[in-house]
């Protein structure tokens, strides 16, 4: 269990952390938001002000901990498992800021990061892992559960699933939903931001029409931009008829959609929403 006690000699350390913990100030700020505290995002020092402000030094640094197993990157992540195991860790030259903040360049462990072991410990985790809770908070720092990508000559289908899955409580993404905030938007920009960023799954309604329209090729360049970059698949593929897109591997799982309806279809799709981890 941290203690204040350890935390406020280091304040300055664990303020560096969570200023190098992969994401945005805004990314951040949503994170804390699931847990009911509203944070500025002006700097670092106020953000840690006002987190201590609502849990204290040992609960703000626990919180930060966990944001960092979350987020935490591959390489952190090698590191201190081997320094948790009692293995020698050899440092590259140039190591990312967040190791650092953990490891002095003799590969021994800072007091930030011990305490980090510490707490791993107590949460009875592993680096790295996030329990489900958690993972639920964080899933809800999307806009979007799912983001629908389709082609107009399907549209009658897609709008069938996309208002199932709006009345079982899914936040979707669906353009007929959106038409008083997709008003004066460039399109462009905010489609990319959708399909690349803001969603936690993308359906892909795969049809001829699909694969040679041009606002679907757009969707589809962003979404599997953002599957290459995750791990866990992102892109849902729906089957409407037997065409193939490009990139989508034929070994992924798709849905057969022929001969199921939209009902079908979207209870399928929310099941995938709300039981699958990120």
């Amino acid at each position: 269990m941290l203690l204040a006690k350890d935390i406020v000699p280091i304040e300055g350390a664990l303020i560096r952390v969570l200023e190098h913990v992969p994401g945005t100030k805004a990314q951040k700020q949503e994170y804390f938001l699931t847990r009911g505290i509203r944070v500025p995002r002006t700097n670092y020092d106020a953000l840690w002000e006002a987190l201590t402000a609502r849990l204290h030094h040992s609960g703000v640094a626990s919180a930060v901990f966990e944001l960092l197993r979350i987020r935490m990157p591959s390489r952190l992540k090698e590191l201190l498992r081997q320094a948790e195991r009692g293995r020698a860790v050899n440092l590259r030259a140039f190591e990312p800021a967040i190791v650092t903040n953990f490891l002095f360049g003799n590969g021994n462990l800072r007091r930030v990061g011990e305490l980090f072991l510490e707490d791993v410990r107590s949460a009875g985790v592993t680096i790295g892992k996030v329990p489900t809770l958690q993972r639920a908070a964080i899933r809800r720092t999307k806009p979007y559960e799912i983001a629908l990508s389709f082609a107009g000559e399907d549209r009658a289908f897609v709008d069938g699933v996309a208002r199932e899955l709006s009345s079982a409580g899914v936040r979707v993404f669906y353009d007929a939903f959106e038409k008083v905030n997709l008003l004066g938007k460039d399109l462009t920009a905010h489609f990319a931001e959708i399909y690349g960023k803001r969603a936690h799954y993308c359906a892909m309604f795969i049809s001829q029409h699909y694969v040679r329209k041009a606002w679907p090729q757009f969707e589809r360049q962003h979404a599997q931009a953002r599957a290459l970059a995750e791990k866990w698949e992102y892109i849902l593929p729906i089957r409407l008829n037997s065409s193939e897109v490009p990139g989508i591997s034929s070994t992924i799982g798709y849905l057969d959609a022929r001969g199921l309806s939209p009902k079908e279809v979207a209870e399928i799709l929310h099941q995938k929403c709300r039981n699958q981890p990120l």
